[in-house]
């Protein structure tokens, strides 16, 4: 969380910025503190209750009950060990590999599934297309923002929409998410009963779309057909349905975190800070420093901040966290070799 201003929203750390419509009142609390603390949320029972049914219904349908997605961290680590111990589901584990992973994503992915007795497959995507994919994410100056939070908007989708064409292409009705309820609601994807709430939601529903047809006519204009299919206009293909368990039951991510340990032996990457909050791809480096060159917030601060507000994390860990942050100078440089980016991060920031 760069230090782009001496305001800091009291409660939940984020910093003020106007461009980003964050504001802080006299008391040192934002806008958004105080908007959600009036927000209506759906009972926990009652989406437990849409899981369990969703479950049923699909259960015994396929080979598999379900395709889990894996990354190595503590929310699909937990969601394998809720799925398997307590709801005793038939599960096939996938993790997408897109060649900017650290070894340790994969590593913990097979060391959990086989405490839990799951197969385990490596999705391998062409690791050209993905050279391109995400050059033209990082250099394409109309879809960029300035904190580069489109990197994991569309990354997230193509994830989430290949799990789901390897989920058909075996006959597989279910695709089981370890996605956040922040992440979830930023797809789009939570149910909502909150009037505010459903504005919000429809609002980021049409600026998704919105930002994928323009993905589609940027590839057009810069010669990039090929890379069309990555931009997918519908999370899941037809016949597969998606269930996000962390918009169903409450997100502790430490109590998840003491669980999985103590059951899997599972134990965090901690590849961005000594302080473990979430492990992240590579390119997570690249974004959130080009971010904050930009003098912005990005996705994680804002991500840390929503826990923070919902009670989930504490103030003093998220700053720890922060505090303890590795230096990704060299990284950040061997990266942009990677991608074919030239001029530095000047060029793309």
């Amino acid at each position: 969380m760069k230090d782009f201003t001496i305001k800091r929203c009291q409660k939940c750390l984020l910093p003020e910025n106007e461009p980003q419509n964050i504001r802080l009142d006299n008391n040192l609390i934002c806008n958004i503190c105080r908007q959600e603390a009036q927000e209506v949320r759906m009972d926990w029972a009652e989406l437990e209750a849409i899981f369990e049914n969703t479950l049923a219904k699909h259960r015994g349908k396929g080979a598999y009950d379900g395709v889990i997605m894996m990354s190595g961290g503590k929310d699909s680590a937990y969601l394998a060990y809720l799925l398997k111990r307590k709801y005793k589901l038939n599960l096939l584990g996938v993790i997408n590999d897109i060649h900017y992973e650290y070894q340790e994503t994969f590593d913990n992915a097979q060391k959990i599934c086989a405490a839990l007795e799951i197969p385990l497959q490596k999705n391998t995507l062409p690791k050209k297309m993905m050279q391109d994919f995400f050059n033209f994410l990082f250099t394409d100056q109309e879809l960029r923002d300035k904190g580069h939070g489109h990197i994991c908007l569309y990354c997230g989708r193509l994830m989430i929409r290949v799990a789901g064409e390897y989920a058909k292409a075996k006959g597989i009705p279910l695709v089981f998410s370890g996605h956040n309820p922040q992440q979830v609601f930023g797809m789009g994807e939570s149910f909502e009963v909150d009037e505010n709430r459903k504005i919000r939601q429809q609002m980021i529903i049409d600026l998704v779309n919105t930002a994928v047809t323009k993905s589609h006519v940027r590839l057009r204009l810069r010669n990039k057909n090929h890379l069309l299919p990555f931009f997918p206009k519908e999370l899941f293909p037809a016949g597969v349905s998606g269930l996000f368990m962390y918009q169903h039951f409450a997100y502790k991510p430490l109590e998840m975190m003491a669980t999985i340990k103590k059951e899997l032996g599972w134990q965090p990457i901690n590849k961005f800070s000594k302080t473990y909050i979430a492990s992240g791809c590579r390119l997570a480096k690249l974004w959130m420093h080009l971010a904050g060159l930009n003098n912005t917030s990005n996705y994680v601060d804002l991500e840390l901040s929503e826990q923070v507000r919902n009670g989930v994390l504490s103030k003093d860990m998220v700053k720890k966290f922060y505090e303890e942050a590795f230096d990704a100078t060299t990284e950040i440089e061997g990266l942009l070799a990677e991608l074919n980016i030239t001029g530095g991060v000047a060029a793309i920031k």
